[in-house]
């Protein structure tokens, strides 16, 4: 997450507190990601105008996925973890994940699991997707 900060690609919008980008590990397409600038671990650790300013993001990403992807839902998790885990980075985000099939691979342990792997975007994919999502977002 930090190096995400360091070095962002496929940025599609930004304020003081955090970044949105295509997630890099995206368990679905379209899979977006909000990450604090700073390095905190816990959610509960942020002052609330940074973790207001976090949702804000992730609110204007499922407005964004509304008009360019029509999911059947989105869900937004906000994560961060106070220990280290092998299941979680430790440092506060919040994913957006927007769902397309309306069944049992859209029930939360289906879409909050890495377990089939990783979404890989083809060359240029994810470049064309931060273009339309761009021009989607919300003023």
């Amino acid at each position: 997450m930090c190096a995400a900060i360091a070095k962002p690609v496929n940025v599609l919008a930004e304020n003081a507190s955090a970044i949105c980008v295509i997630d890099r590990y995206a368990a679905r397409p379209a899979h977006l990601i909000v990450v604090h600038r700073k390095h905190v671990e816990s959610i509960a650790e942020l002052p609330y105008a940074d973790y207001e300013a976090m949702q804000r993001l992730a609110w204007e990403a499922c407005r964004a996925l509304a008009v360019t992807r029509k999911p059947v839902r989105t869900y937004v998790a906000s994560l961060g973890s106070a220990q280290k885990r092998t299941i979680s980075f430790p440092h506060t985000h919040v994913h957006v994940l927007p769902l397309y099939d309306g069944d049992e691979r859209d029930r939360p342990a289906a879409v909050l699991t890495w377990s089939n792997g990783v979404f890989v975007y083809e060359d240029g994919e994810a470049e064309a997707l931060a273009r339309e999502l761009r021009a989607a977002w919300p003023a």
